[in-house]
């Protein structure tokens, strides 16, 4: 009640929304845009990439496709020191246990078998694209 004895009159106005700050969209939009180009990236790779691994473990070599040139990471997962020597002499690498190694990927596509100098059981085949 006011002086006057009378309820007071309260007057309610609709809020209106308030406006996304601008940031908040472009945050949405780089976010797309992001995802679109790793998308694209990831479509146009055709399975090889500009660099690779080849991880040793269990004295044995996995490897995947690799573009000519390309750096290519020797990861050696075992507790003994390994090689990975191309059969052709093209590169050759010794890796210590724990540890990692890299060398170029030939020019040239095509399958380059390569093996362990130390351990005569250990082959493997790099594919170059």
């Amino acid at each position: 009640m006011n002086e006057t004895g009378a309820a007071p009159v309260v007057q309610t106005v609709p809020c209106e929304p308030c406006p996304r700050p601008r940031f908040a969209r472009l945050a949405v939009v780089v976010a797309i845009v992001l995802s679109l180009t790793a998308l694209a990236a990831c479509s146009s790779s055709g399975g090889s990439s500009s660099s690779g691994e080849i991880t040793v473990k269990d004295f044995k070599f996995t490897t995947a496709p690799v573009k000519a040139g390309a750096t290519v990471t020797v990861k050696n997962n075992d507790d003994v020191q390994h090689t990975v020597t191309a059969d052709n002499g093209g590169f050759d690498v010794t890796v210590d246990p724990g540890k990692t190694a890299t060398f170029t990927a030939p020019s040239t596509a095509g399958e380059y078998k390569f093996h362990c100098k130390i351990h005569s059981q250990m082959h493997g085949t790099l594919t170059v694209q």
